[in-house]
């Protein structure tokens, strides 16, 4: 079975294709910025035409289709290969049930279960391309954020720069860095079911999902082949405060079903357990809502568990325990939500010192860079002082030079 970690490391290829389209966009669109900078009022409206229709809208949306196109191409070789790690698990209980094994392979139904799974979850991937559900933020006057693909974005960029033009240098420059605040401080965003999330993290969380989905409905399918009669929820350090209880038990199907309903159920050991409620009052289900937990089906008695009582008991106590910082206690699991925080906030300040820096702004450049020192030294800080491992490479961003303040 795929650990935590290995998922992380299969979704940050496909991560590192994205910040490297986020970046070249965002330097497209600086330099776009520059060059009408230059621009006297009576060559705006003229040359603002021909910024609109002279290519480089073309040219992002191309990048898009490419990298999206190999996107989707990871997408199939994942997903067959958790499947065939899960297939491999399942084996133990096929020669346990005295079952014919058929290796993944062999396998027709199975190959076509994981391709309808990794088409859906492609389709996020394919819908990058025509760039319609992907753009930027921006503020309008009352301070509320709204949503503008990026063809709108570009087009608007240029119409509100041609109109600053001609109200002066100083209302240019302004209103260019309004934008550069706007568009850089939240990157290239993801639009669907009227929310919006830094493309980035949309592209890992869908990833992260289709993964789940995968390992659940194949380990579903082994289940009914060889008659498992439970289940074992997988473990991970430092889990939400209303999984922890349940992580690395076994539950017989019966009890599960309880325990997914929201009812106390006995584990296999006969200890009641219940799924709990997060702090903000939520109730999630087992491997959802951003969940990192997956369920195995097992024949009960034949499977040992992973994880003794006593690692387990390890595990939830020391998350527990947590950590001081900056005046204020957190479990490690709370830690980690901190650290994914200020992971994106550097990456905002990143993003907006490339499209500064890329458009001219050295005053914006400057700002940037203070506020990623100040931002890393707080991460370091938060790291060394929590025990919690650094992710850094959440908080590296495609085209980034840091320059001197």
């Amino acid at each position: 079975m795929l650990s935590q970690e290995v998922e992380e490391k299969l979704a940050e290829h496909l991560i590192d294709r994205i910040e490297d389209t986020n970046s070249h966009i965002l330097k497209k669109i600086g330099q776009t910025i520059k060059y009408m900078s230059t621009l006297t009022p009576s060559q705006a409206y003229q040359l603002g035409q021909l910024l609109k229709y002279g290519g480089t809208y073309e040219e992002i949306a191309k990048e898009l289709a490419k990298v999206s196109g190999k996107n989707v191409q990871d997408i199939y070789k994942i997903f067959e290969q958790v499947a065939k790690d899960n297939k491999e698990f399942a084996k133990q209980f096929y020669k346990y049930r005295n079952i014919d094994y058929i290796p993944y392979s062999r396998d027709i139904a199975l190959q076509n279960q994981v391709n309808s799974i990794a088409r859906l979850t492609a389709d996020t991937y394919l819908n990058i391309a025509n760039t319609r559900g992907i753009g930027f933020l921006f503020r309008n006057q009352d301070g509320q954020m709204y949503f503008k693909d990026i063809q709108q974005a570009y087009y608007e960029i240029i119409d509100r720069g041609i109109l600053a033009i001609s109200q002066g240098k100083e209302t240019f420059q302004t209103e260019m860095r309004r934008i550069i605040k706007d568009v850089g401080g939240n990157g290239v965003v993801m639009y669907e079911s009227g929310r919006t999330r830094r493309l980035d993290s949309a592209v890992r969380m869908n990833l992260l999902d289709g993964i789940r989905q995968v390992s659940n409905e194949t380990a579903q399918r082994f289940a009914e082949e060889y008659n498992a009669d439970g289940i074992e929820i997988s473990v991970h350090s430092n889990p939400a405060i209303d999984h922890a209880d349940v992580q690395g038990r076994q539950f017989s199907n019966e009890e599960y079903k309880k325990l997914s309903d929201g009812e106390v159920a006995k584990d296999y050991k006969g200890i009641s357990r219940q799924l709990g409620h997060s702090k903000n009052g939520s109730y999630r289900h087992i491997s959802e809502y951003n969940c990192y937990h997956k369920i195995f089906p097992i024949v009960l008695g034949v499977s040992k568990p992973e994880y003794t009582d006593k690692q387990l008991k390890e595990i939830q106590e020391k998350n527990e325990k947590g950590f001081e910082f900056e005046g204020k206690h957190y479990s490690n699991y709370e830690g980690t939500q901190l650290q994914r925080k200020i992971e994106t906030e550097i990456r905002k300040a990143k993003d907006t010192q490339i499209l500064a820096r890329a458009s001219g702004d050295n005053e914006l450049v400057e700002q940037s860079q203070a506020r990623i020192s100040l931002l890393t030294k707080k991460y370091n800080k938060l790291c060394q002082e929590s025990g919690l491992q650094p992710k850094k490479i959440r908080m590296q961003v495609s085209g980034y030079k840091r320059v001197k303040t």
